[in-house]
């Protein structure tokens, strides 16, 4: 299931929300399903919206301030894969899945054999170009 995930400047993720079939108003407003202390936000200034045939769009909802997906301003936009919204000071990213925490990790890791030592050393190893 995919989810939209507030993440701090430091990349961690502080607030995720689950996408389904119904829309989801973002904003400052009361009459929003998820609100956002962000006075550089207006009272709705986005939806996210299930798009017939599958996926999912990001739609400006008038905003004062404007809607932005990876630093370009919309009005409408087709989400794909860690897209980066930006609405106010708040910035979202679109995940094909929900984001995995430290303990399904280390069960991952375990249940294919190995040890701590070796996922780290495996994790520490530069990328291959």
């Amino acid at each position: 299931m995919p989810y939209l995930v507030r993440r701090k400047i430091d990349g961690s993720v502080t607030e995720e929300w689950e996408l389904t079939d119904k829309p989801i108003i973002f904003g400052r407003g009361e009459q929003v399903e998820v609100r956002i202390a962000d006075e550089r936000m207006s009272r709705q200034h986005f939806v996210v919206a299930p798009k017939d045939g599958g996926g999912y769009i990001v739609q400006d909802l008038k905003s004062t301030n404007g809607t932005y997906v990876n630093n370009e301003r919309i009005t409408e936009h087709e989400l794909q894969p860690n897209d980066r919204i930006r609405a106010g000071q708040a910035v979202f990213v679109f995940l094909p899945e929900k984001p995995k925490g430290m303990t399904t990790v280390m069960r991952e890791i375990e249940a294919e054999g190995k040890g701590l030592r070796t996922a780290i050393r495996e994790l520490s190893k530069p990328a291959k170009p």
